[in-house]
């Protein structure tokens, strides 16, 4: 049944190929626009590293830090953070 299936397509003209004007330039075409649109996402993705990597820099440079020769770690920075803002709001509260 399969086969008689598959004979009656290829007689109609309804296989793969036909009536798609398919080939390797239309393949070619879907993978340079893949490529674009992966170029321009890893853009994105840069760009929205180097912004959270800012953030991250302007951070360090508000918390009080012990050893200022080594640059705190991005975990570090947060907890650090953490401490700073509790011992603010501490401050703030009283004891």
């Amino acid at each position: 049944a399969a086969r008689a299936r598959g004979a009656a397509r290829g007689a109609r003209g309804g296989g793969r190929a036909a009536g798609r004007g398919g080939g390797p330039g239309l393949r070619a075409q879907v993978s340079g626009v893949q490529k674009q649109r992966r170029l321009a996402a890893n853009a994105r993705e840069r760009r929205r590293m180097h912004g959270l990597n800012h953030a991250f820099d302007q951070l360090r440079n508000v918390i009080p830090s012990f050893n200022n020769d080594k640059k705190l770690s991005k975990y570090e920075t947060l907890q650090m953070a953490q401490i700073y803002i509790s011992a603010l709001a501490e401050l703030l509260h009283g004891p």
